[in-house]
């Protein structure tokens, strides 16, 4: 919310990005903080959170994390046109109608909410977010939202229930969601550095 209030007075993407990293900081901090007041078990199961896990999802908070998600992901599919707009300039989308303002505010209102929503239910997790969009453009060659956004939430989808399976695999207890995560995220990511 701090970061959609202040990117009002940001004009700049790349402004709004250092901002972004600046807040997260400034959390990391406040985390730290608490760790330092909090007990041994508090610490412990913030810990075992941080590594993300989607056993903690139940059929109990299944229903509940849906009523957020769904409605969230189908407002993100109502912005795909602006969104398409918005990749051939910010003058070309003005153009078009597009108010770049609200675009920007709804995107990252939408984008923050569904970020809050996963993350208090299964911990962060570590480069789905990041890598996805990349594998669905390279499996339905294009980079278009109107299909791409799409290819992305049943990407996304896949791929995260595959980390979550192969965690399971290992006899003698689940490996941490984010030790298997960045072993697809990481060579797509530099992939994508080296070819774009």
């Amino acid at each position: 919310l701090l970061l959609l209030a202040l990117s009002s007075s940001l004009r700049s993407d790349g402004m709004l990005l250092i901002v972004g990293l600046l807040i997260g900081y400034l959390v990391s901090s406040v985390i730290s903080l608490l760790y330092v007041f909090s007990s041994a078990e508090q610490t412990q199961g913030f810990v075992f959170w941080g590594l993300g896990d989607f056993s903690s999802v139940g059929m109990t908070r299944l229903p509940w994390l849906a009523l957020l998600t769904l409605p969230l992901l189908s407002g993100s599919l109502l912005l795909v046109k602006p969104l398409d707009a918005m990749r051939l300039g910010e003058e070309y989308a003005t153009n078009l109608g597009v108010s770049v303002r609200m675009l920007r505010n709804t995107s990252l209102l939408i984008v923050g909410l569904l970020t809050a929503a996963v993350t208090a239910a299964c911990g962060p997790i570590a480069f789905i977010g990041l890598a996805v969009p990349h594998i669905a453009s390279l499996l339905i060659g294009t980079t278009s939202f109107i299909r791409l956004l799409p290819a992305t939430i049943l990407t996304g989808a896949i791929v995260a229930l595959a980390c979550g399976l192969i965690c399971s695999i290992p006899s003698g207890g689940l490996l941490p969601l984010n030790a298997v995560t960045p072993l697809v995220g990481v060579p797509v990511v530099i992939w994508v550095l080296f070819t774009k």
